[in-house]
């Protein structure tokens, strides 16, 4: 799968089975773990672990964890390849690997056995990440890279023929000038159109342009309205002859501003809406009310809090048994309430926002924006 919204609410909307749901998060760092062995001796395990998560379940889920784990142990060893790849997440239920992803950006090592697969770690990565553009500009050079998830690719250079100043004085060197504009105007042109086509086929959040002020500020004149309205920041000085190392910095300086602007805004309009449960919850048992009445706009979550309670017969999800009992009967404990939320807020396409630590929430592992 790709990891974007859509495919994270896809995977979350698979349907339920009997079988449990074997969700594993692996570390594969080359960095860190030189030798497949290495991971491999994590992976063992994490999946050791999601056994023993299910020690007291009899028959069929019992049975289905522990060919869950078998199936993941022969795909990491005989199918994964970990060129390029530091992270790997593997869903499995009934004896079979049904999805995996890999990443460029490093897992935590996690495992999940429940209803859903575990998506937390794919929220948390998506929420870290944009998918970026940077342009390199030149009188006769245009390079743009893509970034997405700590992967830089190269999508397109392109050449122009953009002849030198000429030293002549006179007519001639006037009319020389005006062709070397014209050559210049053309080179930005044919790359402003170039640079559309491929926003349109894949959108960037953002577009950084680089080169000099003055070429920068040329080209830009050229970009259509859909471009100009991503370009983030100020021209970052860079050549076309620029490293992997100085692209890699500058596209990961722009990520880590567009993700403490998003976080910001989202902050501020939590903070205005205190006070006014139309607008705000905080709170485990005000944001589960939300959740229920599907008003979850923007969900903010502590990675790691957790909480144990009860869905009663009609999906309502509570912190108490008896309350999901008013709901309808029979009732089923839910392992962690919120992963539960995080999981319908997807569905009903919510964004989700999580953090390391409740101080950004005022000490509540969850808080939410709702819909009105």
């Amino acid at each position: 799968m790709d990891l974007t919204a859509d495919g994270i609410k896809e995977l979350v909307s698979r349907p339920t089975s009997p079988q449990r749901v074997t969700s594993i998060y692996l570390n594969t760092d080359g960095a860190r773990f030189p030798r497949p062995a290495d991971y491999e001796a994590r992976l063992d395990a994490l999946l050791k672990d999601a056994q023993a998560s299910v020690i007291d379940l009899h028959g069929t889920a019992r049975d289905g964890v522990e060919a869950d784990a078998a199936a993941i142990r022969r795909y990491v060893s005989s199918d994964f390849d970990r060129s390029g790849v530091k992270g790997l997440a593997v869903f499995a239920s009934g004896g079979e690997v049904f999805e995996t992803l890999v990443t460029a950006e490093p897992f935590r090592n996690v495992q999940k056995v429940s209803d859903h697969p575990y998506v937390v770690p794919l929220q948390a990565m998506l929420g870290r990440h944009h998918h970026i553009g940077l342009a390199v500009i030149e009188r006769d050079n245009a390079r743009l890279f893509r970034y997405r998830l700590g992967r830089i690719v190269e999508y397109t250079e392109m050449e122009s023929d953009v002849r030198g100043q000429h030293s002549a004085g006179g007519w001639s060197q006037a009319r020389f000038a005006r062709n070397v504009e014209n050559d210049l105007m053309h080179h930005f042109k044919d790359a402003a159109e170039a640079f559309l086509r491929v926003h349109e086929e894949d959108p960037f959040d953002a577009l950084v342009l680089a080169g000099t002020t003055t070429e920068v500020e040329a080209f830009r004149k050229q970009l259509h309205p859909y471009l100009e309205e991503v370009v983030h920041g100020d021209v970052v000085p860079m050549s076309h002859q620029v490293s992997k190392d100085d692209v890699h910095e500058a596209l990961d300086a722009a990520e880590q501003e567009l993700v403490s602007s998003r976080r910001k805004q989202l902050l501020d309009k939590l903070a205005a809406g205190d006070g006014q449960g139309a607008k705000v919850a905080r709170g485990l048992r005000h944001v589960i009310e939300a959740c229920n009445e599907r008003r979850v706009e923007t969900l903010f979550v502590v990675e790691g809090a957790g909480q144990e309670g009860f869905r009663s017969s009609t999906g309502i999800l509570t912190q108490h048994e008896a309350d999901a009992k008013a709901y309808g009967e029979p009732v089923e404990p839910v392992d962690d309430l919120i992963d539960e939320v995080i999981e319908q807020s997807v569905l009903a396409g919510a964004r989700i926002e999580l953090f390391r630590d409740s101080s950004r929430l005022d000490g509540h592992p969850v808080a939410a924006l709702l819909r009105f």
